[in-house]
């Protein structure tokens, strides 16, 4: 992670406390959507957070995780979570979870899911998820994410998830559900 990116990422944290998770997912829907992402439906209460329609035409949908920081830098995955991607899949998307740790030397992490891979309820540190990481996923968003936070994330500090909400409005492919 760049340094600008991480100490962005930091302060939206210090202002925002316990909504980072939820602006750290917009930033990634937005780093979708600059990524040419033809549809993008943020869930920001309950269900899969993300459903996406990448340039490619692959459904995807994405369960979002962020160690915050200051924290252990562990991740957990639940129950919910679990099942959020089960009910996705069967409806032909292909199923992540997206890992974003809270040191310097970490960037986004998408892992697929498959049955038994993941347990929940058990605490993952980011580097024990990067031998299922799906490579080619994380560089879509690698320059993008970056771009976003730099760009957005002073309003997201400020403003929180309603500043952000209007942002991501601005974009043809975004959807609330």
């Amino acid at each position: 992670m760049k340094l600008d990116v991480h100490r962005r990422l930091a302060e939206i944290h210090a202002a925002q406390g316990k909504g980072y998770g939820k602006l750290v997912q917009k930033l990634l829907a937005l780093a979708f959507l600059d990524a040419g992402a033809t549809r993008v439906t943020e869930r920001s209460i309950q269900g899969i957070d993300l459903e996406l329609t990448l340039a490619d035409g692959r459904d995807i949908a994405v369960e979002v995780k962020t160690s915050e920081p200051g924290a252990s830098g562990e991740i957990s995955f639940g129950k919910k979570d679990v099942q959020g991607l089960v009910a996705r899949e069967e409806q032909g998307f292909a199923p992540y979870f997206a890992a974003l740790g809270n040191r310097l030397l970490d960037d986004w992490l998408f892992v697929p899911y498959e049955a038994g891979e993941i347990q929940t309820g058990t605490a993952y540190s980011p580097t024990r998820l990067r031998p299922y990481r799906d490579r080619e996923l994380e560089s879509i968003v690698d320059d993008t994410f970056s771009a976003a936070v730099v760009r957005h994330g002073g309003t997201a500090a400020e403003s929180g998830q309603v500043a952000l909400d209007e942002v991501l409005r601005t974009y043809d492919g975004y959807r609330t559900a």
